[in-house]
């Protein structure tokens, strides 16, 4: 996991590092001493590849990185501790940026535009004040780290599952009510730290192979919002994403519900049809499911209704060699009896 001491270790120090009126040759993190035009004029004068702005007392984000082409050729950007509440609009013209740390300002939200990023592989935002992320992430294609810590999150857009290269996802200390569902498809994803967020009940089912790290989720019981809505089993209980409105049990109807049935026509007809017109929530549900039916011989997509089921799985992590608890979420009755049976691919 990455932690705000460790910000930068991966960084690759063969690279010329920007910030340091010392010889380009040795490897010095930053000088506090420099302002940061010194530190910009130095970099666009000696074209390197990292420019480190750590504790600048930074309130905007330095402007002329996004209005000369003399810094296109930066690779990461370092903004350790400074007072920046917002990003530009127009990130993307830095189109070889592949770094982006952030840890440690006040930062309230993304713009939308973040997607347009495509080159980012590293997003570090732990220590800010995000209450939400923008959809959009989903397109930054090349992404593989996406750091999140302490922040004020309650949930994560479902579209996060699209970002298919996705190898780490921390987001300790935030007030994360549940994960997306279908986070553990995500083709990359290797390591999800999801540690002290105390209204995370259950993880979804579909990370039970991943290194999960969960160590004390759970400790408290009240969730201040309506948006999720609460499902108890035996001494176990989860919320559930609001779009998933109809929550069934063995005793309730088996009949999919005509909004199930026409998200799912939808989706599976996108590319004849033009949902470009559709209004931007309904055309976001029927693109991106809220989750597949965790039954491994099924995986139908799901939408506005499913039949859940909790259970204690043991998982790997680092804090504690123990177990938590799982949410799978299934399409039909048929589905949920074999895999209450049989809840792990065989």
């Amino acid at each position: 996991m990455n932690t705000d001491e460790g910000i930068g270790s991966q960084s690759d120090m063969s690279s010329v590092i920007c910030g340091s009126t010392r010889s380009s040759s040795v490897a010095v993190e930053d000088s506090e001493a420099s302002s940061a035009s010194e530190v910009l004029h130095d970099c666009q004068v000696h074209g390197h590849q990292l420019l480190y702005l750590n504790y600048k007392g930074l309130t905007k984000f330095p402007a002329q990185l996004l209005q000369e082409n003399a810094y296109q050729h930066i690779k990461g950007i370092y903004l350790k501790r400074n007072l920046l509440q917002t990003l530009p609009t127009n990130l993307k013209t830095l189109t070889n940026l592949k770094e982006l740390y952030l840890p440690s300002n006040k930062i309230i939200d993304l713009p939308d535009e973040i997607g347009k990023m495509r080159a980012l592989m590293t997003l570090v935002l732990n220590h800010n004040l995000l209450t939400s992320l923008p959809s959009e992430i989903q397109h930054c294609s090349s992404l593989e780290t996406l750091n999140l810590d302490k922040n004020f999150l309650k949930v994560l857009p479902r579209q996060i599952t699209l970002l298919h290269r996705l190898e780490e996802l921390s987001v300790t200390g935030n007030k994360l009510v549940y994960l997306p569902m279908d986070l553990g498809y995500c083709p990359s994803l290797q390591k999800v730290y999801a540690d002290n967020n105390p209204y995370l009940k259950a993880i979804p089912f579909s990370l039970w192979s991943k290194t999960v790290g969960t160590y004390s989720c759970g400790t408290e019981t009240i969730c201040d919002s309506g948006l999720y809505a609460e499902f108890k089993e035996a001494n176990m209980s989860a919320y559930i994403p609001h779009e998933i409105q109809s929550i069934r049990s063995k005793n309730s109807s088996p009949v999919s519900t005509l909004l199930e049935i026409s998200y799912r026509y939808v989706n599976k007809q996108q590319g004849i049809l033009k949902i470009e017109s559709l209004p931007r929530s309904v055309r976001e549900q029927a693109v991106t499911a809220t989750a597949h039916c965790e039954f491994h011989g099924c995986s139908r997509q799901l939408f506005t209704g499913c039949y859940p089921h909790l259970l204690k799985h043991p998982i790997t992590t680092l804090q504690q060699p123990n177990s938590t608890t799982f949410i799978g979420l299934c399409c039909s009755l048929k589905c949920l009896d074999l895999f209450s049976r049989f809840p792990l691919p065989l």
